[in-house]
């Protein structure tokens, strides 16, 4: 949904696009805020006309209170933004952006709001307000940021990248419409597993001026690792046009098989004799687990030279391979349960440079020098019967979430075994790419060894969950055997429900 005010509805000729405000991270400034959502800005050049500022606010529906209408549900933000210079005012605007209308609220919609406001050249700084009008107990979420509107040049230029999370022709010119296609903004520069394409819009300008009439140049754009700046292969193309006072150019790369990692998307315009005459990135990150290893393919991969290939001992190999557990997917440890007890040296190196440089394809050699000095470290933790820190289940949580945000260990509490609580406030799943926030994790050590301590309740998704924990954490000297029960009966020293509930 796009609400735009008539009065500026008007078909951009130039754009300049600025990325990115995340409100989740830049305006997550006021905790009692429940809303979710991404904030992002283009700057635009219409030539004969001056510049001017486009705002994108994609809001999460499932962030949103619902309110019921006459027959149907509907969401309401109040927006509010304000533009100054030196203190003094410039532009404002207040504005309630609704949501579509739903009859089920168990599935919220999200939804995006567009505006637009006429600016000068120079430097501004911009203040953001939201709020759900439906929910009156939160305040609004909030934060300000500093925004560059450059002066115009007669060089050859290429827009910045604007990315899209659909182009489709236009069949009626409106607020989103670009060149003969409607072009709804993608708000991110991050492209989790289950958005399969990245689709861009760029301008060029001054063609006419800096290569002259009539003449022929080329457009090439590809994706390239942003470490090594290598061109990723498959991800490489070009487009030929000739040169006009605007030049658009939509482009489209298909990236359900490129793997996680940090990426750059770069636009290149070249003359007809090939030489490069300017240049464009957007640097932008991608979350794809289900891009595994091909593990039907492993005999294939050339590890001369590489990291792996001085580590020649059929036993260092088999360690190296066990501690990428907690990374894994299901397939590759499928495979690792399979092949670890085997003596292939050269597949077992195979499949280890092939477990980093689909993570990192960059540079795996850094990926796994990092991940490698994290194993050492739990190493050393949680080290667990005679087993390495690694296949503990606090080091196995450790390395895929890394370390918590805040843990209490308590050694002595009567009746209770000695238990850990972790908090993560914000957790990333190595192997789905799924985000979760205010996650915990409950650690105890029923052997009362002092060293082991399993994994006995969690609320993060894919863990181990026991809505009875507190029994069985107390059960060191009870024996609870009412099965519907699932909080022990207060007794004196018992404080694990409360540091579940606030860890500190």
């Amino acid at each position: 949904m796009f609400c735009v005010p008539a009065s500026q509805k008007s078909s951009l000729n130039m754009k300049k696009f600025f990325y990115l405000v995340v409100f989740t991270t830049f305006l997550g400034l006021n905790a009692y805020s429940n809303v979710r959502a991404n904030f992002n800005y283009a700057i635009f050049y219409a030539p004969g006309k001056g510049s001017y500022i486009e705002t994108y606010l994609s809001v999460t529906g499932s962030s949103v209170v619902f309110k019921k209408q006459k027959i149907k549900y509907q969401g309401k933000i109040r927006v509010e933004i304000n533009f100054s210079q030196g203190g003094k005012p410039v532009s404002s605007n207040i504005y309630n952006l609704l949501s579509p209308e739903i009859l089920d609220t168990s599935n919220k919609p999200n939804f995006i709001d567009l505006q637009r406001y006429a600016l000068k050249p120079g430097t501004y700084q911009a203040e953001i307000k939201i709020a759900d009008v439906n929910d009156t107990k939160t305040v609004p979420t909030k934060g300000n940021l500093t925004i560059v509107i450059a002066e115009q040049s007669d060089s050859l230029l290429i827009s910045d990248i604007e990315l899209a999370e659909s182009v489709i022709k236009s069949e009626q010119p409106s607020s989103v419409t670009k060149s003969g296609y409607d072009i709804i903004p993608y708000p991110l520069t991050h492209f989790p597993e289950k958005v399969n394409k990245l689709s861009f819009y760029i301008e060029t300008y001054n063609t006419l001026k800096q290569l002259g009439v009539d003449s022929k140049f080329l457009f090439t754009y590809y994706i390239e690792s942003a470490e090594m700046k290598e061109i990723v292969t498959g991800y490489h193309t070009f487009v030929k046009h000739k040169s006009e006072e605007v030049v658009p150019l939509i482009g489209q790369f298909d990236i359900s098989k490129l793997s996680t990692g940090n990426y750059n998307l770069v636009i290149e315009i070249r003359n007809s004799s090939n030489e490069l005459k300017a240049q464009k990135k957007l640097a932008f990150t991608r979350a794809a687990p289900h891009v595994a290893i091909d593990l039907t393919n492993l005999k294939s991969v050339d590890t001369a030279g590489t990291f792996i290939s001085p580590v020649t001992n059929p036993d260092t190999l088999r360690e190296y391979i066990a501690c990428l557990w907690p990374l894994s997917t299901t397939s590759e440890r499928d495979w690792q349960n399979s092949q670890i007890s085997g003596n292939n040296v050269k597949l077992m190196q195979q499949y280890i440079y092939a477990f980093w440089e689909n993570r990192n394809p960059s540079n795996p050699k850094a990926a796994w020098y990092k991940y490698h000095e994290e194993v050492k470290k739990v190493n050393k933790m949680y080290p667990c019967g005679g087993q390495p820190g690694y296949m503990s289940d606090r080091g196995r949580v450790y390395l895929q979430y890394g370390a918590p945000d805040a843990s209490q260990q308590v050694t002595y509490e009567p009746d209770s075994y000695p238990y850990e609580i972790w908090q993560y406030y914000r957790i990333k799943n190595p192997t789905t790419g799924q985000f979760q926030t205010n996650k915990k994790f409950v650690f105890y050590n029923p052997t009362l060894d002092g060293k082991c301590f399993n994994l006995l309740h969690s609320d993060a998704r894919g863990e181990t969950r026991d809505d009875r924990w507190q029994i069985k954490l107390k059960q060191r000297t009870n024996q609870i055997m009412d099965y519907d029960q699932t909080a022990p009966a207060s007794s004196y020293g018992d404080g694990a429900s409360d540091l579940f509930n606030s860890p500190r």
